[in-house]
């Protein structure tokens, strides 16, 4: 039945559709009586805005049908005339390429050596903005394009973060093929107004008693996977990290054991500050040590890492299932690196020190400067950590 208040839109189920009756005299260019197309939402005013965009768009494209048809009788008297239709003439010819070879480039460039996840995520937005779209020249790009944009994304039941990252992710792939080409920016997905700011869900942060029950879980299960759990509970370290070591990373015959967080084929690091030595302390040493007495490969985590990738997806999705079912349903792999910060403030560690633990970017540029923290002054502070974690716990 179609919605009383809002013309042109149509409710089946729960979703909303575009529907729209096509003249008659327009009828022969698509043999079809009407357009109808999806619009992703169950939200009416949502499905609002986007029947509105989209019934503009209509009457813009049969003006130009309407215009052809009017142009094709006169020529058969004065014969063809070679000539744009007037949205054409509107429009230099571009030298732009078109999104779908834009988002080649900038995969195949920007994505060289990058986990999946990188050009997947490009994808997707430029998928989600052709569902809206044309595939156009990167210059013929413009504000309504955008705004048309937000409004799919909203209908589809996106998160605001989720929108901006999406419009992030398009704004990206355009320009930067537009700078390939040597072209000025298009500024069309800037700025793009998504509301007021809504603040972000606070991420779950375990206490000092749930990480002790988790690394007293994993060293009863002592098992790879819990392996990996015990070596990230007791360094910080990002799940990619810790499954991305080989056997060279980790050295054991040291007075003080640590691991090495560094660039591989198989997994790039986030951030430059995050290539740093890491000392091996508390369940972490133990963990690194029962990895490297069972494993005999390169990888001291097979199971989830080869010569192509380390596949954190997946390692992600089953660890988080174990912690959620065993600790707290609330508890998420990388709920392990907040409290590893939190843990390191609660003894009063300095911030610098902090960031060099965790490979958090430096504040101020004279953190940069320098070989960085001794190794031994890293492992003074992580071994306060584990405890002051008993300390801790003992007052609560």
């Amino acid at each position: 039945m179609v919605h009383q208040k809002c013309t042109y839109v149509r409710r089946k189920g729960k979703t909303y559709y575009f529907t729209r009756r096509i003249p008659k005299e327009l009828q022969r260019f698509c043999d079809l009586s009407r357009f109808e197309t999806c619009l992703h939402t169950s939200d009416i005013n949502s499905a609002r805005r986007q029947a509105l965009m989209l019934s503009q768009e209509l009457e813009e494209h049969w003006s130009i049908l309407r215009r052809k048809n009017r142009n094709s009788r006169i020529a058969r008297v004065f014969g063809p005339a070679e000539q744009s239709s007037t949205a054409d003439l509107k429009k230099p010819s571009s030298s732009a390429p078109l999104l779908s070879l834009a988002l080649e480039t900038y995969v195949n460039l920007k994505g060289a050596g990058r986990s999946k996840t990188f050009e997947a995520g490009a994808r997707r937005s430029i998928g989600y903005l052709l569902e809206v779209t044309e595939d156009k020249h990167l210059d013929y790009y413009d504000r309504a394009d955008a705004n048309a944009f937000r409004e799919f994304l909203r209908g589809r039941g996106l998160a605001q973060d989720s929108i901006a990252r999406n419009i992030t992710n398009v704004r990206a792939v355009i320009n930067f093929a537009l700078r390939e080409h040597g072209l000025p920016p298009n500024q069309a997905f800037s700025g793009v107004y998504l509301g007021e700011n809504v603040p972000a869900k606070k991420r779950y942060v375990p206490s000092v008693a749930e990480v002790h029950q988790l690394q007293r879980e994993c060293r009863y299960a002592d098992d790879p996977s819990r392996w990996i759990l015990a070596l990230i509970a007791d360094t910080g370290l990002r799940l990619s990290e810790a499954i991305g070591l080989c056997r060279d990373d980790i050295d054991l015959d040291q007075r003080l054991p640590y691991l090495i967080v560094r660039p591989h084929p198989w997994r790039r690091l986030k951030t430059l500050s995050s290539e740093r030595k890491v000392p091996l302390v508390g369940s972490s040493l133990w963990a690194a040590k029962r990895a490297l007495e069972v494993g005999q490969g390169q990888f001291v985590f097979p199971r989830y890492c080869n010569m192509q990738e380390a596949m954190a997806n997946s390692a992600s999705a089953a660890l988080n299932k174990w912690m959620k079912c065993n600790i707290s349903k609330d508890m998420v792999i990388h709920s392990l690196r907040h409290a590893m910060r939190d843990r390191l403030r609660n003894v009063e560690c300095p911030p610098d020190i902090i960031d060099a633990i965790g490979g958090w970017s430096r504040q101020g540029i004279g953190e940069t400067y320098g070989l960085g923290h001794d190794l031994g002054i890293l492992s003074k502070w992580l071994k306060k950590v584990t405890t002051g974690d008993t300390n801790l716990a003992l007052k609560s």
